[in-house]
C-alpha cells in the first residue's frame, strides 16, 4: 500500500512540473505572437509569469536557489533599465525579463545563451528581410483588425491577441517608417520568449 502511495505522489508531481511547464510555454507563444504583430508586451502575460512562478515555489517546484537567483534578476533587471533609458531596449522587454529569470532557476547560462542566440538571429533576419516582414505583418495585422470589427467579442482570440484589442488600423504597428536597416525597431521579445524555451526543453530533458 505504501509503494502506491509513492507512486501515485511521484506521479501527481509530475504532473503538477509538466502543468507548469506548458503553461510557461502557452505564456511565452502569447507574448512572443503579440510582440511580433504589434511591438506590444502586455501587462497580463507577464503578471501570469509572476504568478506561475509564485505557484511553482509554493509547489516546490522552483524556489531552491531563490536568494541567488533573485539577485541576479535584480542585476539584469537594472541594467535593461539603464538600456532603456537608453533607447537601447524596449520597455516592455524590460519587464519581461525579470519574471523570465526568476523562472529560469538552475538553468540562467542556457535561458541567457538562448536569448543571445535569439537575438542575434532576429536582428541578422530583420537586417536582411525588414521590409518583407513588415508587409508580411502588416497583412496578418490588417486581417485581423477587419476580423475583430465584423465580430467585436471572441473570447479565446482577446486572451491570444491582447494587443489586438487595444490598437487602431491607424496604429504605428501598419507605418514603415525606417530610413535605416540598422535602426529599426525589433521585437526582442521574441528572443526573450525563445530563452524560455529552451529553459524548457532543459528542464522536461533532464526529468
Amino acid at each position: 500500500m505504501l509503494v502506491f502511495q509513492k507512486i501515485s505522489i511521484v506521479r501527481y508531481e509530475g504532473m503538477c512540473i509538466l502543468l507548469v511547464w506548458v503553461l510557461f510555454g502557452i505564456i511565452l507563444l502569447i507574448i512572443a505572437l503579440n510582440d511580433f504583430l504589434f511591438f506590444r508586451i502586455e501587462d497580463e502575460p507577464v503578471c501570469a509569469l509572476f504568478g506561475l512562478y509564485l505557484v511553482s515555489c509554493f509547489c516546490g517546484i522552483l524556489g531552491n536557489d531563490i536568494l541567488y537567483t533573485l539577485a541576479v534578476a535584480i542585476a539584469i533587471f537594472l541594467v535593461t533599465l539603464a538600456l532603456n533609458h537608453l533607447n537601447l531596449i524596449g520597455g516592455g522587454d524590460v519587464k519581461l525579463i525579470f519574471p523570465l529569470i526568476l523562472l529560469a532557476e538552475g538553468q540562467l547560462s542556457t535561458f541567457l545563451v538562448g536569448v543571445s542566440f535569439g537575438g542575434v538571429i532576429l536582428s541578422l533576419t530583420y537586417v536582411l528581410f525588414g521590409q518583407y516582414i513588415f508587409i508580411f505583418r502588416k497583412k496578418i495585422v490588417t486581417q485581423l483588425l477587419n476580423f475583430r470589427k465584423k465580430r467585436k467579442k471572441i473570447f479565446l482570440l482577446n486572451i491570444v491577441l491582447l494587443s489586438l484589442s487595444r490598437i487602431s488600423n491607424r496604429s504605428a504597428v501598419l507605418t514603415y517608417h525606417v530610413t535605416s536597416v540598422w535602426r529599426q525597431e525589433i521585437p526582442y521579445g521574441v528572443a526573450l520568449a525563445y530563452g524560455g524555451f529552451c529553459v524548457i526543453l532543459e528542464n522536461l530533458l533532464s526529468r
